[in-house]
């Protein structure tokens, strides 16, 4: 058949169908040569089914795996930690300890190389209690000592190297003193030590001793092995590993050790309220320089008592006829009993607290502390079971309780007379022991450990209060300025948590001399010289310019009339007419004082004040069996309500300064107490030492004019150390008594924490270089000020900045001084110091 198309092309009839399959197999592909018209497009085909996969060839083998990067390690040199995971005896060779420890660096990672240093080794087992002694460790490592020509008996500690073990970080140390054969060893340095046991290089000694001392010391020695006694293990770091270890066990139970301290009667964290390296980790403690000498290569407990217990003794300050203990407690307590310790008078605020507790006005009291003008060491927690709030977190959580009370349940004459210097024989009839101690002293008898150690306030570690005294608290809960700038201020004054009547006293409370404070800041007038200072127009510091009235500079006793503005206004609630002008009590027991306080003269604040505060301080004059006594509260402060920036910016936390003081109190039997804020209102930036007297006085220390400003007086006091100018004033009177306290000789405090620890005292952030131009200057000598013409000319007053304030109280060399001298710009009143030494910078000062 032929079709229309090309001429002469002939074309052949196909079936659909047929084309269709055609389509399906080859995939529809196009047709070459075809100038005709497309027909349609059928449907799509199924798809056909897939074929099987064919099997999966077998895997090569694994090639060698490569070199790796090693893990990091740690220097032997530096803070270390150490863990003690594993203690053997070797009973063959007579009780020898085998310990396997471990070693990391500060970052985590494990030491190598502590095997060429030497470490001290020390073990000890705790003798058990008897009517004659409180339990004690007794080293079974012990050697002589000398100096001079005296020789004692003391424990010691092997010195040698560890071994390392394959794995890094990990090492071993043989005790080479058998255990078994310290009864029979005795002393290194006896002449008659068994072959095999440590030589002196090992062990130093002295020698033999020879002496009545030792003679009537020797049979009481107690170093027979114990299986079954808590045996201490303690590893001292030396040639730079700053490390100590200790571990407790029972050789008995060995492999197994102890998991708490046995007869932990004092804690690490308790001593780091004062002698922490670091006040954000109270449980290490730093005594001397770090890493080295005696105490600087100690900073845990727990080594100190196999040397410092009941068998130990000082060549120092002993004779061949008497020994002077070394033991722990007697050496802590005499430290701690006299007056450089803070919490001693006037630190901890038990000073000058009435005559009835003044010890020379009260027998009971004399007998007791058997110290001529200075109350004792009051607070026994402070060591024994810290409950301060900064310290109490660091305390072990699996300490047992009997230890936590040791101080007032396992009473002794040993731990009482190394403060209290009792003739035992002769106190209250014969106590020929210990066992009669708790028939008084104990904590459900007449007279307990606690309440004999009790004092008119209560804190933290000392809750409990003396006889008749009772807990006063000072509260403000508003304080309003009317459109005179007078002040009305609501509060109420509790006694043991109940309001009381000012307007009704009870029959126990013969006097309030409790005082409103009003304090504030205005403009810093434009100096006369620029060694004056900057004129500031709003400052941020305290400086109560304005008032009539302030604390009287001093020659000698003789008045010079001129007047200081260093202090705050007040109004004492007995003054006549106030208590009777007081609105209340509500029924909260909350009084509201009249439009400036007092009725008849009233308080104003001055025009163009920056800040503006209220406070409260001083007593309640109580009676009890003894008479009168003055209790003071903690000093409250607060801003004017609704009014924002009235108050001056905090810096110092008081839990950190009672860390050491327990309490602060100071002024008014106490009165302005436990709130640095408040201090700085009167001890402000215009406040020297209100004296003009410098020079040497009759005790032969030099005294001259210093800032009393709060932060140029305590920074100096805690810098006594370090100081190459004693920091000594003389306040007020020369002589001392009427018309002021005389002289204040600072020089020879021993501030027992790290000097450049800012956070021991300050808040978080609050210690950094000041940068700011509103920060007032501090007076660094009045006399210029004081023109015998006029009242004090403040303008007048010689000043430094409030950097050179902060640093150079305690970098005070010539130096230190040139350099804050340079970096001044007296002509513009403005410091560089922030430059190089601020947050972030090169230098910066006191970095966290």
């Amino acid at each position: 058949m032929k079709f229309a198309g090309a001429p002469g092309i002939t074309r052949t009839r196909v079936p659909l169908i047929a084309m269709l399959a055609l389509a399906a197999t080859i995939g529809l592909a196009g047709c070459e040569g075809d100038d005709g018209r497309d027909g349609a497009s059928g449907p799509t085909g199924p798809t056909g089914p897939t074929g099987p996969t064919g099997p999966t060839g077998p895997t090569g083998p694994t090639g060698p795996t490569g070199p790796g990067i090693p893990p990091p390690t740690g220097s032997a040199t530096g803070d270390l930690t150490g863990t003690v995971t594993g203690i053997t005896l070797d009973s063959a060779a007579g009780q020898k300890v085998k310990v396997t420890f471990s070693l990391k660096d500060a970052a985590g990672n494990p030491v190598v190389g502590a095997e060429t240093k030497n470490f001290e080794w020390q073990i000890a087992k705790l003798v058990a209690a008897n009517k004659d002694r409180p339990a004690y460790w007794q080293s079974y490592v012990n050697r002589s000592d000398q100096e001079g020509t005296v020789k004692t008996f003391i424990g010691g500690a092997e010195r040698a190297k560890p071994t390392a073990t394959a794995t890094p970080g990990v090492y071993t140390y043989t005790f080479c003193t058998p255990l078994a054969q310290s009864a029979t060893i005795v002393y290194y340095g006896s002449g008659t030590e068994p072959p095999g046991v440590c030589s002196s290089t090992v062990v130093a000694n002295a020698g033999v001793i020879s002496s009545a001392a030792w003679d009537a010391f020797k049979p009481s020695l107690n170093l027979a092995y114990d299986a079954a006694a808590p045996t201490r293990l303690a590893i001292i770091g030396r040639d730079g590993a700053i490390v100590n270890v200790v571990q407790d066990f029972i050789p008995s139970s060995l492999p197994n050790v102890l998991a708490s301290r046995v007869n932990a009667v004092v804690t690490d964290a308790s001593c780091g309220a004062c002698h922490a390296e670091n006040s954000l980790k109270r449980d290490k403690l730093l005594f001397g320089t770090k890493g080295s000498g005696h105490l600087g290569r100690r900073y845990d407990l727990g080594v100190c008592s196999a040397c410092h217990n009941a068998a130990g003794f000082n060549p120092e300050t002993s004779t061949d006829t008497k020994w002077e203990t070394l033991d722990l407690k007697n050496v802590v307590h005499h430290l701690h009993t006299y007056g450089d310790y803070p919490q001693n008078t006037p630190f901890g605020g038990v000073s000058n607290i009435g005559a009835g507790f003044a010890p020379g006005a009260n027998p009971l009291w004399t007998q007791i502390l058997k110290l001529p003008g200075l109350p004792g060491t009051y607070n026994c927690r402070t060591c024994h079971d810290n409950q301060n709030p900064k310290i109490l977190p660091a305390q072990p959580a699996n300490r047992p309780a009997e230890d936590k009370d040791a101080w007032q349940t396992r009473i002794t004459q040993q731990g009482c007379g190394s403060c209290h210097p009792v003739d035992f024989t002769n106190h209250y009839g014969n106590q020929p022991d210990n066992l009669q101690c708790v028939l008084c002293h104990g904590t459900d008898r007449s007279e307990p450990v606690r309440m004999s150690h009790a004092t008119p306030y209560s804190t933290p570690n000392n809750p409990e209060l003396y006889l008749g005294a009772q807990k006063v608290e000072y509260e403000i809960a508003s304080v309003t300025v009317d459109a005179n700038r007078q002040p009305i201020v609501k509060f109420r004054v509790k006694v043991d948590g109940t309001p009381l009547n000012l307007k009704a006293l009870p029959a126990n409370i013969t006097g309030v001399s409790t005082a409103i404070v009003v304090a504030w800041s205005s403009p810093m007038p434009a100096p006369a010289d620029s060694a004056n200072g900057p004129a500031i127009a709003k400052p941020v510091d305290w400086n109560n310019f304005g008032t009539t009235t302030g604390r009287t500079y001093w020659n000698y006793d003789v008045s010079l009339n001129l007047r200081s503005y260093d202090q705050p206004r007040s109004t004492s609630l007995g003054t006549a007419g106030v208590i009777a002008s007081l609105t209340g009590p509500d029924a909260s027991g909350y009084f509201t004082t009249v439009p400036g306080i007092n009725p008849t003269t009233p308080i104003a604040f001055p025009v163009d004040t920056t800040l503006r505060g209220v406070g409260m301080e001083s007593y309640l004059t109580f009676t009890n069996v003894n008479g009168p006594m003055n209790i003071s509260g903690t000093a409250p402060f607060k801003g004017i309500d609704n009014t924002p920036a009235t108050m001056r910016r905090s810096l110092v936390d008081i839990d950190s300064c009672n860390t050491c003081h327990e309490r602060v109190g100071f002024h008014s039997n106490a009165g302005r107490s436990n709130n640095p804020d408040y201090c700085a209102a009167c001890h402000n930036t215009e406040m020297s030492s209100s004296n003009i007297f410098a020079g040497t006085h009759t005790d032969g220390k030099v005294y001259a004019q210093q800032p009393n400003n709060l932060k140029e007086m305590v920074h100096s006091i805690h810098a006594a150390g370090i100081r190459e100018t004693p920091f000594n004033f003389i306040r007020g009177n020369v002589a001392g008594g009427t018309g002021g306290a005389g002289p204040h000789p600072f020089e020879d405090v021993i501030y027992p924490a790290q000097i450049s620890d800012c956070m021991a005292c300050h808040k978080t952030g609050t210690y950094r270089l000041p940068a700011s131009t509103s920060y007032a200057w501090t007076v660094l000598n009045a006399q210029p000020a004081l023109t015998a013409a006029a009242p004090h000319n403040p303008g007048l007053a010689v000043r430094q900045g409030p950097a050179t304030g902060a640093c150079g109280s305690c970098h005070d060399s010539a130096s230190a001084k040139a350099h804050f001298s340079a970096n001044t710009a007296t002509n513009i009143g403005a410091e560089s110091c922030n430059v190089c030494h601020g947050p972030g910078a090169s230098y910066e000062a006191h970095a966290d």
